[in-house]
């Protein structure tokens, strides 16, 4: 009976991990209270991060044209079909991560360690805002709470209740950051802020430009958005953001253990043989003669070659047979791959944003600047004139924002498809293969454990969004 419980509440997201350092301790009452605020960081950080990467691979790209999937089966996602099997990961890895965040928190707190608490917010906001933005209305007030309290059936919150608290949340650890000050309770894989206190205020331009992230995802839907918005952006110096690729919030892989990139012991044919890259991905980068098309894929009998999105199932015999372009396979063993949130990113935020009027900001310099900084970040030439060729040249639209943002998410977990449900760019082919009635899906479907193991707040969730479907809107979405 006892394992039955135990099983279950760790189902239902009930219990608490840890871990030390990259090493994991003891799941027990001492193990958690020998650790200290630091002991948790970079294993939620790694963890979180092998998630998106995973994911990104598997259904992001594929949902969002970067690739194609040359197989049958269970990963034609290219066609807008979602099998249920496909909700369990993200959302058991990703809650998993957080009960090694909420235990950094709950430590930070006791132990009176303002930066490791403000990173703990940070991380919360980070993760906690890539399930809502998977799901919909998630557990979020009543999760994690597993140990001591024994919360084993957490209730749902509205996706725009978690995103007023996570925004909050990042305000309150921009206040709660000392930047005279190092990390003291072990390494930081992600800034190196144990080492010096550039570090640390790295830290604190990443939590501004999450939360400008956020922000910008719920403008369209909340006044009060808006107007946090315009306040940010006019103090840049209470609230700092990133200026810099070398700032980008990304985990540097060291290709020691266990800093490994997780691709590193994937076959080459899973990671980049049983799909090529999209005809759409080829194209846009092939017109403007991007350098980053080399670093990101391979030629093939000499040149850049796509293969068609949604291509029908007879169709498919043709398409194996074309000699087309794959992902390059040194992204497996790429050091900078781990991507949280890259300058690139905040760079086009603050492009839309200029664009829309919540600053007197110059769109085009941002959107140029994001160009740079994605080029910068993955180690590509620009060419002198770049950003003045056909396509290129900044022409004063969301589109074109966006398509550019679109390219720069590369591998960025499920960013990607995340801002196209936001904004419908990129606009992307719709192949004759397309199921679903040729729309993209919104959102996935809560994973069968939670169906079944949280019933009547499961109920009420799907009462609340309106169906538990994949063409479902979400707050931001509607």
């Amino acid at each position: 009976m006892k394992k039955l419980i135990f099983l279950y509440a760790f189902l239902v997201l009930a219990l608490t991990s840890c871990t030390e350092g990259m090493e994991e301790l003891n799941h027990d009452p001492e193990g958690v209270s020998s650790a200290t605020a630091g002991s948790f960081m970079n294993t939620a950080i790694l963890e979180g991060v092998n998630t998106g990467l995973s994911r990104s691979h598997r259904l992001n790209n594929e949902l969002m044209q970067v690739t194609v999937s040359l197989t049958e089966g269970n990963t034609v996602f290219h066609r807008y079909v979602l099998f249920p099997s496909e909700s369990d990961y993200m959302w058991s890895n990703y809650y998993l991560s957080l009960t090694n965040i909420e235990d950094m928190i709950q430590k930070a707190k006791v132990m009176s360690q303002p930066n490791y608490l403000a990173i703990g917010l940070t991380l919360k906001a980070w993760l906690f805002a890539n399930l809502t933005d998977i799901y919909g209305d998630i557990p979020y007030s009543q999760a994690l709470k597993g140990y001591p309290n024994y919360v084993v059936n957490p209730t749902f919150d509205k996706q725009e209740d978690v995103y007023k608290d996570l925004i909050a949340k990042l305000d309150t650890a921009n206040a709660l950051y000392d930047v005279t000050k190092t990390l003291t309770l072990g390494q930081d894989a992600l800034f190196g802020a144990d080492k010096s206190t550039v570090g640390t205020l790295r830290w604190k331009k990443f939590t501004n430009s999450l939360r400008l992230r956020l922000l910008m995802r719920g403008e369209a839907k909340s006044p009060a958005f808006q107007a946090q918005l315009k306040t940010m952006l006019s103090s840049p110096d209470k609230y700092p953001l990133m200026q810099s690729a070398d700032e980008s919030a990304a985990l540097k892989f060291t290709q020691v253990t266990p800093l490994l990139n997780p691709f590193t012991s994937t076959r080459d044919y899973d990671f980049n043989g049983a799909n090529a890259v999209s005809e759409f991905f080829i194209k846009t980068l092939s017109t403007w003669s991007d350098p980053r098309l080399d670093i990101w894929a391979t030629k093939a009998s000499g040149k850049y070659t796509g293969i068609p999105s949604g291509y029908t199932i007879a169709e498919g015999p043709a398409m194996n047979a074309i000699s087309s372009s794959k992902l390059n396979k040194n992204l497996k063993t790429s050091l900078i791959l781990g991507t949280i949130l890259q300058h690139a990113e905040v760079e086009f935020l603050l492009a839309e944003a200029a664009l829309k009027g919540y600053t007197t900001d110059s769109p085009k310099d941002h959107y140029e600047k994001g160009i740079a900084a994605s080029m910068k970040y993955w180690g590509a030439t620009q060419p002198t004139d770049f950003l003045t060729r056909s396509g290129v040249a900044y022409n004063g639209t969301l589109q074109q924002i966006m398509t550019q943002k679109y390219i720069a998410l590369f591998f960025n977990d499920m960013q990607q498809w995340f801002e196209y449900k936001r904004t419908g760019y990129p606009v992307l082919p719709v192949g004759k293969g397309v199921e679903n009635n040729g729309k993209m899906p919104m959102r996935l479907k809560y994973p069968l454990s939670t169906q079944s193991l949280n019933r009547a707040n499961y109920d009420k969730a799907v009462a609340q969004m309106g169906a538990d479907d994949i063409n479902t809107k979400t707050w931001w979405t509607k």
